[in-house]
């Protein structure tokens, strides 16, 4: 891959027709669009350029900003301009590239280009070996999983079977509940400041409960047309919400802190599910997928793929079962609990290299 190369964005070519009446103003403006980049993928560390071409019939060219991922990089009065643009800067994943050029009428038109950087880091193959195996109530549509202690707190799907549950695992006692109103489908779950915040799959709310009552305290909106996955970093909430794309949530306001996207060194991973955080590395599984991906929380860098696959074998029997999506830590006994929608065990594994 060539070190250095252009995104050239052929942007704003303006084209005015039309003649003045008495008020003398232009019309609207028609504007023709070209975008000839070199490549679209840009190795992290190296430099490229952006040229800008702008051309502006009845009347004059007052300036062009030239933004990247909505940040102001370079404005210029120049209708020919070129800049080098590190990648340093930028994480991994898709960046966009906005040009807007204004006429001093004040009528502008604007062109859009988008580049990739993918990971540096060549992913390992991890496997896992079986601990222990526990029975898991094959009712249960999971959708989180998280442990306090040695208490489990898991959260289930699908509309009029949505709950939340807490109990330990191997014993058949649940030590509390929650139902959903019948129209919420219950998604990713996570407790932090002794409070519990949970997702929803397509009402775009949240809903957060005292961790000991289960009485419910606050609800709270997201941005992502779907919620799937929610963990947290012990001051951030973590979601996922289907795409590759992971976002840091404020716990009071509910604003986007920061997103990162999930990259390997091929490309984006979509589908990104449910989600553990444990001492800066993001467990996830791929919807889908019998996988469960090891990401630096920072980055978006996939580390890892943990292959999950030989655990089919031990929950066959079953002819209801979905896919895998329950990842909680352990933290006293240094294991994973894994398990899956409709799964009727769980397993506390370790990760091991092959």
């Amino acid at each position: 891959m060539a070190k250095n190369f252009s995104l050239i964005v052929m942007a704003l070519i303006i084209v005015f027709s039309g003649c003045s009446n008495k008020n003398n103003y232009s019309r609207k403006p028609i504007t023709n669009i070209l975008i000839t980049p070199a490549n679209k993928v840009v190795e992290q560390g190296n430099d490229f350029t952006v040229k800008t071409q702008t051309s502006v019939k009845n009347g004059k060219l007052q300036k062009v900003d030239l933004f990247i991922d909505n940040e102001l990089i370079e404005s210029t009065d120049k209708a020919e301009n070129t800049i080098k643009v590190s990648t340093k800067k930028y994480l991994p994943g898709n960046h966009s590239i906005k040009a807007v050029a204004y006429k001093t009428d004040g009528i502008s038109s604007a062109n859009t280009a988008t580049f990739f950087i993918p990971s540096d880091i060549v992913p390992e193959k991890l496997s896992f070996k079986i601990i222990k195996t526990l029975a898991h109530d094959p009712s249960y549509f999971t959708q989180g999983f998280e442990f306090v202690d040695e208490v489990l707190y898991e959260g289930t799907g699908n509309e009029g079977t949505s709950f939340i549950f807490s109990y330990i695992p191997g014993k058949n006692k649940i030590i509390k509940s929650l139902k959903l109103d019948n129209k919420y489908f219950g998604e990713g779950i996570t407790i932090l400041n002794n409070k519990i915040y949970q997702l929803t799959y397509k009402h775009k709310i949240g809903f957060v409960y005292d961790l000991n009552t289960f009485e419910k305290i606050n609800e709270f909106s997201f941005v992502s047309n779907e919620g799937w996955g929610l963990c947290n970093d012990g001051k951030n909430l973590i979601m996922s919400d289907g795409s590759s794309k992971i976002h840091y949530i404020d716990p009071i306001n509910f604003s986007i802190i920061n997103s990162i996207e999930v990259c390997d060194n091929q490309g984006t991973i979509d589908y990104i599910n449910e989600l553990e955080y444990v001492d800066g590395i993001i467990y996830a599984n791929i919807w889908t997928k019998n996988t469960i991906l090891k990401i630096d929380a920072n980055t978006g860098k996939v580390l890892a793929y943990i292959n999950m696959e030989p655990l089919l074998a031990e929950v066959k029997s079953s002819a209801f079962i979905d896919v895998l999506n329950g990842i909680a830590y352990n933290r006293k006994e240094n294991l994973f609990y894994i398990t899956g929608k409709l799964w009727p065990k769980m397993f506390a594994v370790k990760f091991t290299a092959n």
